[in-house]
């Protein structure tokens, strides 16, 4: 190769060599292109979402007054009545064949009342004259006890005072037996559990009385038998006294009144309702079922509507969440519809005190507590699932920016700020996690731009660039 061609070779070679220094540092100060946010203040909200279901806290059945055929159906499943409104019309051509039986029935309770008087007069005379008899049993046992009597005549005469003993205690469990049936059938359940240890204390005191006849019978004589007698004796009269001045029979006669009362009530309501009856609305609510509309007849046992009251949204919040929630809290209930999403504010009314075991949509175990809510708008569809959304924190004139955009080294947190076009590192202090990014507590104040990813390869400390406004 000649000289010349060695020197135009190494020309070139040089020439190539300082346009590409010269490329390379065009290209170290071309600005590189970026995503950026400015920082601006802005309320801050945290929420959460659990799905709900819609429902009533109490139902209320409703029957008609009587049977009939339903002429009318005034309303439709969901909506709200209230406590009057007519529900339906039902004929009521036989009400004059039920006002009958109604009355027959009241003469009957009357009656019932009538034979407890007389029951009790009897059994009054009767107890008169046990008392009697009993005091001069009494009266003999004394004289035998004063003037010690023994052998054979004694032993006569204590039997036969056993006898009539005995004989007082089966009355008195036959009595007790007849108290504990009607408190069975018309008391409350502290009648029925003082009837019943009256009851067992009246077999008791037999079973003891028949013990000791069986003993005297075999000629076996206790050494405290006279006093053992003498007490049994007063016992007897301290209960017969107590039975003559009192009315056994006041609970049986204030049910029958109390039959009665409804009965004539009914009549009444019958009589006002002459050829037709209206089915209304006992309480107000929402009319969460409505079986009459779909029935021609109607019996007083066919149930016709149900009213359900005090609405509800129940909603299991996880454990990690509860502690933003509280009763009074405001709330928003979505509905996914077909033309979008309807939003029903709603409040939170109670919140339970133990969590539940529930499983999650893949089988997991999960501890959630529940939740009870009142929708703001009434007639919503029993069952209706919904989702709840809950704002469990709220803060103002927050900055915040995407989490991308923080980077920690050595402990301490920092962003890529943009200043006079080029990248300035700039320490932070992060607050609050939201959904999507931090709360800044320090270093960055109104208007400051930070590069939305901090993980850029292409940036370092006062590299020049042009940004794109990625607004948080």
């Amino acid at each position: 190769m000649s000289l010349l061609k060695k020197k135009i070779k190494w020309v070139a070679f040089i020439v190539a060599a300082v346009l590409a220094t010269a490329a390379g540092i065009a290209a170290a100060l071309r600005p590189v292109t970026v995503e950026a946010t400015v920082v601006h203040p802005a309320t801050v909200t945290l929420t959460f979402t659990e799905q709900g279901s819609y429902g009533y806290n109490h139902f209320y059945s409703v029957y008609p007054l009587v049977a009939g055929e339903v002429l009318e159906v005034r309303v439709e499943e969901g909506d709200p009545v209230a406590a009057g409104d007519v529900i339906a019309v039902v004929s009521a051509s036989d009400y004059e064949y039920q006002i009958t039986q109604l009355q027959s029935a009241v003469e009957g309770y009357k009656g019932q009342i009538s034979n407890l008087s007389l029951q009790e007069e009897q059994e009054k005379v009767n107890l008169a004259a046990n008392l009697e008899s009993l005091q001069g049993q009494l009266t003999t046992l004394e004289a035998q006890m004063e003037q010690n009597w023994s052998g054979a005549e004694s032993l006569e005469l204590q039997i036969s005072i056993q006898e009539q003993i005995v004989y007082y205690n089966q009355e008195n469990v036959h009595h007790a037996r007849l108290d504990l049936d009607d408190a069975r059938k018309y008391g409350d359940d502290d009648e029925v559990d003082q009837a019943r240890q009256a009851y067992n204390t009246a077999r008791s005191a037999l079973s003891q009385s028949r013990l000791l006849l069986e003993q005297l019978k075999a000629g076996e004589v206790p050494e405290d038998i006279h006093e053992g007698q003498r007490q049994s004796i007063q016992a007897q009269m301290d209960a017969a006294s107590t039975l003559l001045e009192t009315s056994y029979t006041g609970g049986m006669v204030q049910y029958y009144n109390a039959q009665i009362a409804a009965a004539q009530a009914n009549i009444a309501q019958m009589r006002e309702k002459a050829g037709q009856a209206e089915l209304t609305a006992p309480v107000g609510g929402v009319l969460s079922e409505l079986p009459v509309k779909n029935l021609n007849i109607l019996s007083q046992q066919t149930l016709s509507a149900v009213i359900g009251d005090d609405e509800q949204v129940e909603v299991f919040v996880p454990i990690r969440e509860i502690d933003g929630v509280a009763v009074g809290d405001k709330v928003e209930l979505l509905l996914d519809k077909r033309l979008g999403t309807e939003t029903i504010a709603g409040t939170v009314i109670e919140v339970d005190d133990e969590a539940q075991v529930k499983l999650s949509a893949l089988g997991v175990e999960e501890r959630k507590v529940r939740v009870r809510i009142r929708p703001e708008q009434p007639g919503l569809r029993i069952g209706y699932d919904m989702d709840v959304r809950f704002t469990v924190y709220t803060r103002e004139n927050a900055l915040t920016v995407p989490k991308t955009a923080v980077f920690s080294q050595e402990n301490n947190d920092y962003v890529w700020i943009i200043q006079e076009g080029a990248v300035q590192l700039r320490q932070i202090v992060k607050g609050v996690e939201t959904r999507d990014g931090y709360i800044i507590e320090a270093g960055l104040q109104d208007g400051s731009v930070v590069v939305t990813d901090a993980d850029n390869g292409t940036i370092s400390q006062g590299k020049r660039v042009e940004y794109i406004v990625n607004q948080l």
